[in-house]
C-alpha cells in the first residue's frame, strides 16, 4: 500500500535548509560559496528521506533542526549582548536572523513530531 505523503512533509523538506543556512548577509557574504557545497549532499539525503517517508529522515531532522537552536541561541547571546567596552552596539541583523531561524526551526520540530507525522514515518 502506497502512503500518502502530506503537503508539509515538501515543505519541511525544503525548509529545513533554510532554516539553518539563514544568516545576516554580511556574514553570508563573508562565507567561501565552496563551503556551502559541503553540506549539501546531507541535505540532500535528509530530503530524500523526508520525501519517502523513511524513519531516518524524521530522525535526522530532530537532530539538525534540535542542534540549530542550541546553536543559535549561544551564537546569539555571546555576539548580541553589547560589552561594556564604548562602541560596541548589538548586532542586530545577527539577532533577526537567529530569531527567525529558530521560530523555523521550532515550526518544523513541532510539526515532526506530531502524533500523526510518526505515524507516517513508522507504518
Amino acid at each position: 500500500m502506497k502512503k500518502k505523503r502530506p503537503v508539509w512533509i515538501i515543505a519541511v523538506a525544503v525548509l529545513q535548509v533554510i532554516a539553518i543556512l539563514l544568516m545576516p548577509p554580511k556574514t553570508l557574504g563573508s562565507i567561501n560559496p565552496l563551503l556551502l557545497l559541503v553540506p549539501l549532499p546531507l541535505f540532500a539525503f535528509v530530503a530524500w528521506a523526508l520525501l519517502t517517508l523513511r524513519p531516518v529522515g524524521r530522525t535526522l531532522t530532530i537532530f539538525l533542526q534540535g542542534l540549530n537552536i542550541v546553536v543559535r541561541v549561544l551564537i546569539t547571546m555571546s555576539h548580541v549582548v553589547p560589552s561594556k567596552a564604548p562602541g560596541t552596539p548589538a548586532d542586530l541583523p545577527l539577532l533577526i536572523s537567529s530569531l527567525l531561524a529558530v521560530i523555523l526551526s521550532v515550526v518544523i520540530l513541532f510539526y515532526v513530531d506530531q502524533p500523526e507525522t510518526q505515524l507516517l514515518f513508522e507504518s
